[in-house]
């Protein structure tokens, strides 16, 4: 009995010795890795066609990048399918960290909507870095008879259905946002959905539709113009271009964030210390004097967050928006 007791305690010794030498090597090899990363050019596939707002976005990591990594830096445009197209490329890709994937907000959205996509947000990629977020505000016709976002929740509380908030298509970011918001302050919005942002302008310019969220850059020239009342801001941050504009989660829904953020994913697998090395790098590209400018002039705010927090911002999202959609019954048009 006591050579049994000893030749499993010696056993279990041996296997405990080389689970430490396995994770010791790991790390030694992690740690190489890391320390000759990159060994070739770094690329961004972008979801989007040359020329976009977020190949311009792009360009900047791509400029703040390169010098700090020694290496080019390329970006690789595959257009359509909401960012699927982009995303299933890089899920696939060899993850070593030289192909990453530009991606936005919406993406967190598409697994409520789609059950059939090719990847899994949460388990075939590795979160690099939340870039920016883009401010968005809820604007409203100047004659709708409100002042603050405190009236529009009470008006539409005495009036439900009947206040209207444009959208880009049913199961849009700005339909879900909106429902969320809705859902967590207790209203009934009448959700128009159009093909596009242009023509939800002009009908709230012409009062034909009441409110509408729309992100900063492109609502600044409205606002200076009296063309619009901005009620608050959507997003989480306040900016210094509208002073005194106070987010609604300031006023009344606390729990409320839209999400409108550019980030950057790598393919699952990918060495945690090449992670963290992109990480370091991207967020000092855009935090650079000339990205700061950039921000300020569109009214983005610079995140730089860890992969940690990134994750656990994506993980989050899925979450609200799964149960929104099935809650709401939203479809995708």
């Amino acid at each position: 009995m006591q050579w049994s007791r000893l030749a499993v305690f010696a056993k279990f010794r041996v296997c405990t010795a080389v689970a430490l030498l396995a994770a010791l090597s790991s790390g030694v090899a992690s740690a190489q890795g890391a320390a000759s990363f990159p060994s070739r050019p770094i690329t961004i596939v972008l979801p989007y066609t040359p020329g976009a707002n977020a190949d311009l976005e792009a360009r900047i990591y791509q400029e703040g990048m390169q010098p700090l990594l020694k290496q080019s830096v390329l970006i690789d445009y595959k257009p359509g399918g909401s960012g699927v197209i982009a995303n299933t490329f890089v899920a696939k890709a060899v993850p070593d960290g030289h192909t990453l994937v530009f991606i936005n907000s919406s993406s967190t959205l598409l697994p409520a909507l789609r059950k059939d996509l090719p990847y899994d947000l949460a388990r075939d990629f590795a979160p690099v870095a939340q870039t920016t977020e883009n401010i968005t505000l809820l604007l409203v016709n100047t004659n709708f008879p409100v002042r603050n976002f405190e009236e529009y929740v009470a008006y539409a509380r005495a009036n439900p259905g009947k206040v209207t908030w444009s959208t880009v298509g049913s199961g849009g970011g700005f339909h879900v946002g909106g429902e969320w918001l809705a859902s967590l302050l207790g209203l009934q919005l009448n959700f128009i959905h159009y093909k596009g942002g242009a023509a939800a302008e002009v009908d709230l310019l012409a009062g034909r539709i009441d409110s509408t969220p729309k992100q900063l850059a492109a609502s600044l020239g409205l606002i200076k113009a009296g063309k619009v009342r901005v009620l608050g801001i959507l997003t989480r941050d306040r900016t210094p271009l509208l002073p005194g504009v106070r987010t609604v989660a300031e006023m009344g829904a606390p729990e409320f964030a839209y999400p409108s953020w550019i980030g950057l994913l790598a393919p699952a697998g990918t060495p945690a210390a090449v992670v963290d090395r992109l990480n370091v790098e991207i967020v000092k590209a855009i935090k650079s004097p000339a990205a700061m400018k950039r921000w300020e002039s569109q009214g983005s705010v610079p995140v730089g967050s860890s992969p940690a927090e990134f994750r656990k911002r994506m993980l989050a999202e899925i979450a609200t928006w799964d149960r929104l959609v099935r809650e709401k019954n939203i479809k995708e048009e």
